[in-house]
């Protein structure tokens, strides 16, 4: 199997970023505007895409001289994508950057949350995602470079009480994307890129309520953003951030499972989701 191409050049290219109209992924739009794409932000908030409202909160992208589009998405609606594809593509052109950054979180005990909460992390956590590839990897494929950034979390390689459905769902996307990019590289399809961004817990409001575990601060999604776009012109496979993280899957796969959930406790990993409130409507 081919080793896959490194991005030449970020600048005109047609960045697509879903939950982008704050956080994260707003803070995503920003940094490849500095470096001279174009955006694309689809979000489930009708209200953003008011022209005026829009127009004044894209200012921070739109300064840097590229353009700046939006449009309604529901990711867990397959149908929705699929016309809001049709409708880009005539609007824009075809995308050369996927970013799957639509998420969401229900903290609290297993049997607290409701099963209706319970399938919409999965809806949109991972099915959002296997909805949106399915989309749109047919025209990343038709360009000569391109890349698929996926948000999953650190959390998928390790337990969270109290963020079970949570954890798992970011586990599925690493997982889904990992064996992705290389069915890509078997059918000898190498210039689609792949980065998996797998953070701790980012300071967007998403996580407000949690204490932070020993030895793993809170993220500055500038620092985040800034760190996914330099991942993505180099090609690197995975977005480890803070520096504790990366030891995690190390830890794992070496110490008994009775060890590793030792240390989960005392530094403070799984008990800080017990007193999550989340970002406030």
């Amino acid at each position: 199997m081919g080793k896959n191409k490194k991005m030449k050049t970020i600048k005109n290219k047609k960045v697509l970023i879903t939950g982008g109209a704050r956080g994260i992924g707003k803070q995503i739009a920003i940094e490849f505007a500095k470096n001279g794409a174009h955006i694309i932000i689809c979000d489930l908030d009708k209200s953003f895409f008011n022209k005026d409202y829009f127009s004044e909160h894209t200012k921070d992208i739109t300064k840097f001289g590229v353009n700046c589009y939006g449009y309604h998405l529901d990711v867990s609606n397959y149908n929705n994508i699929s016309e809001t594809r049709k409708i880009i593509n005539n609007d824009v052109g075809e995308i050369d950057i996927l970013v799957n950054n639509a998420g969401i979180v229900f903290g609290g005990n297993f049997l607290d949350i409701s099963i209706e909460q319970h399938r919409k992390t999965y809806d949109v956590n991972t099915q959002g995602i296997v909805n949106m590839m399915h989309v749109f990897l047919q025209d990343l494929i038709k360009q000569k470079e391109s890349h698929i950034i996926n948000i999953a979390s650190a959390s998928g390689f390790t337990a969270l009480p109290n963020g079970a459905t949570y954890a798992s769902s970011k586990a599925a996307v690493t997982n889904l994307s990992e064996s992705l990019i290389n069915e890509l590289k078997q059918n000898k399809i190498n210039h689609v890129g792949m980065t998996i961004v797998c953070p701790a817990y980012v300071n967007t409001g998403m996580f407000d309520g949690v204490k932070e575990p020993l030895f793993i601060p809170m993220l500055k999604p500038e620092k985040l953003a800034y760190k996914i776009v330099r991942a993505v012109s180099k090609n690197k496979r995975f977005v480890l951030e803070p520096a504790f993280i990366k030891f995690i899957p190390i830890l794992k796969a070496l110490t008994p499972y009775f060890f590793f959930d030792f240390l989960g406790k005392i530094l403070g990993g799984y008990s800080s989701m017990n007193f999550w409130t989340g970002r406030k409507k």
